[in-house]
């Protein structure tokens, strides 16, 4: 990503409609002042069942999803989402300083591990309701280490994984933007001749079992966040389990007899392109993808198994986008 490309998420707050900034901008209102995402009966309340469904299939799931837990329905907002809101700016900025403080904390002593908030709000000259809203902002923004505690008052908060990477940044503005935009992509819309009358939105829509549905929208939607803070590992392992689960289902339509045998995931895309499910050479995987189970558990694979980097995690985030592009064109045929 050139240096230019940080200027993107002004022009993407620019490009948000009036009815889309107001939806967004009801969603983060509604976490700040609840503290969780709404639930959807709520939104559907509010907004409409079908306006609701027309703004999360416009503004796609790089910015608004919707997810279940604990039995419930729920929408909420990505990072990225909720920077292009209208309090983006200002959290954009409150987030900005605090990764200033870590990375100036980093400098004098780099064996600091927590920091809370009585400090930073000295530091930074923070009103109650400024640390508030930071505390959420870190929450949601995943720019937190582990073992974090966050209080409705006070919070303690571990060092963000990444603090040796942006420690020697200078702008940080633009290393926040640049982070963003690129775990975040924002997927060109159809044109309005290729959509679909009445196709369902979501990016699993054409998995027929709704608890195997959610189950691939959480762990995706996980897969994302992990590749945010650096978990490459994590990454793989759920980009390989979404990916076996994509492609089982796909096969399991055609009764195809390779899903019977229960094959790894580079059996399942041999399957797949046998039955014409994939097309040929359109979905090539990486060896660390395909060796992802050998990354879990304490067998003699999983102990010679190298731990993934940047690239094997991007590759695996990738290698699903294509999987579920090619998926849903089959299924809108």
């Amino acid at each position: 990503m050139t240096a230019s490309a940080a200027t993107d998420l002004d022009a993407l707050r620019r490009r948000l409609s009036g009815p889309h900034r107001d939806f967004v901008g009801a969603l983060w209102k509604f976490y700040r002042d609840h503290n969780q995402w709404v639930p959807s009966r709520v939104a559907h309340q509010h907004f409409g069942k079908e306006t609701v469904q027309a703004n999360l299939a416009a503004l796609g799931p790089s910015l608004v999803q919707a997810y279940r837990d604990d039995g419930k329905d729920y929408y909420r907002l990505t990072f990225l989402g909720m920077l292009l809101s209208d309090q983006g700016a200002v959290a954009e900025d409150l987030l900005v300083r605090y990764l200033e403080y870590i990375r100036d904390r980093h400098r004098s002593d780099p064996r600091v591990e927590w920091v809370g908030s009585q400090e930073v709000e000295a530091a930074l000259h923070l009103s109650g309701e400024q640390s508030r809203l930071l505390r959420q902002i870190i929450r949601l923004s995943h720019w937190w280490g582990g073992g974090s505690a966050f209080g409705e008052r006070e919070w303690t908060v571990g060092v963000p994984v990444d603090v040796d990477e942006f420690a020697a940044e200078v702008d940080l503005r633009h290393y926040v933007r640049e982070h963003v935009l690129r775990h975040f992509p924002i997927a060109p819309r159809p044109r309005a001749d290729e959509e679909k009358p009445g196709a369902p939105a979501g990016a699993f829509w054409f998995v027929e079992d709704a608890a195997l549905r959610a189950r691939l929208a959480a762990d995706w939607h996980e897969a994302q966040d992990v590749c945010h803070v650096l978990g490459w590992k994590s990454c793989v392992v759920l980009c390989g389990g979404i990916l076996e689960a994509l492609l089982a289902d796909a096969l399991a339509r055609v009764d195809a007899p390779a899903v019977r045998r229960r094959p790894r995931l580079g059996g399942l895309v041999a399957a797949a392109t046998e039955r014409q499910v994939l097309k040929t050479d359109t979905l090539r995987l990486g060896p660390t993808l395909l060796a992802f189970r050998d990354l879990i558990g304490s067998g003699p694979r999983r102990r010679k198994a190298a731990a993934p980097n940047r690239t094997e995690a991007e590759a695996a985030l990738d290698a699903v986008r294509s999987c579920l592009q090619q998926l849903a064109q089959t299924r809108s045929r």
